[in-house]
């Protein structure tokens, strides 16, 4: 057993290599934020508004090391605020994923194993909500769940775990039922019914165990969604990093960034380019390994 391991290590592919240290690098920077950032993400100053990187030296203004990246159309430091986002996107994937797989494999299991009245229900109720556009739909929920809770970071980030999960558990919950629907129909369900097996042990020795990968393939390729739907959200303008008013959260994230890079793209890129590609890198990532476990699975 002790020489398997090495080689199983030796196997891996390296752009799994790759994307497990881009994972790791990303869980680093957002655990020591508060450490590596050299200025507080929301302190203001406008003498020091709109600076260049600091390599930028021309007649309209000169970058400091002070503001490695520069500061924004307030004075807030760029990297500070790129740092403070990297926890924010991970704390997203921390909690909105494991959140809605364990909605959609409830609700999917429930659907496909009990009886029929429970599963056309269930069908309908899943039916209503995929029939809505996601995105109008999640906005909805963030713009009406922001007013019932303290303006807090984690008030921020809990609106839009749950408009996240409230509308994104379905596909799971879908794929998990037709897996129910097809495993009950094979004589190892009807064995274990024959036995005398409670429902509850049918469930998790017999039924779970057979599509619980799905249910990991599943949730691997989907991380992405909650950081690209945070980006998105605050290009358009419904992000939780602007506190205009006293229903905002204060929240910095990259979808801050994206809104406040728009007005400054020609004067410093770097609002939009830094966390455009830390955005790319953190989702090729967790599809590279996604797609590894996948085939490895299949094969």
């Amino acid at each position: 057993m002790n020489t398997s391991l090495p080689a199983r290590r030796k196997n891996l592919p390296k752009s799994v290599i790759f994307a497990l240290f881009v994972i790791a690098l990303f869980s680093v920077l957002a655990i020591l934020a508060p450490v590596l950032s050299p200025n507080d993400p929301d302190e203001r100053g406008f003498k020091n508004a709109d600076l260049p990187p600091m390599w930028v030296h021309n007649a309209y203004s000169i970058g400091t090391v002070d503001h490695p990246l520069g500061t924004d159309m307030l004075g807030r430091d760029i990297l500070s605020r790129y740092l403070y986002g990297v926890r924010t996107a991970m704390v997203l994937i921390v909690l909105a994923i494991p959140l809605t797989a364990l909605l959609g494999t409830l609700i999917g299991m429930l659907s496909g194993f009990y009886n029929r009245k429970l599963d056309a229900f269930l069908v309908v109720i899943m039916d209503i909500l995929q029939s809505l556009p996601g995105i109008m739909f999640t906005v909805a929920v963030i713009l009406i769940l922001r007013k019932m809770l303290p303006p807090t970071w984690f008030s921020g980030v809990l609106v839009l775990v749950t408009g996240y999960s409230v509308i994104s558990w379905v596909s799971l919950a879908r794929m998990v039922r037709a897996e129910v629907l097809r495993l009950k129909s094979m004589l190892f369900f009807e064995a274990a019914i024959s036995l005398g097996a409670t429902n509850k042990r049918i469930i998790t020795r017999h039924l779970f165990p057979n599509f619980a990968h799905l249910v990991l393939v599943w949730v691997i390729n989907n991380i992405p969604a909650i950081i690209l739907l945070e980006a998105v959200l605050g290009y358009i303008g419904v992000n939780l990093s602007t506190s205009v008013s006293e229903n905002e959260f204060t929240v910095v994230s990259w979808g801050g960034l994206f809104y406040t890079g728009r007005s400054t793209l020609t004067r410093n890129p770097m609002l939009l380019f830094v966390p455009a590609l830390s955005l790319l890198l953190l989702s090729m990532s967790f599809v590279l390994i996604g797609d590894y476990y996948n085939r490895k699975h299949t094969q």
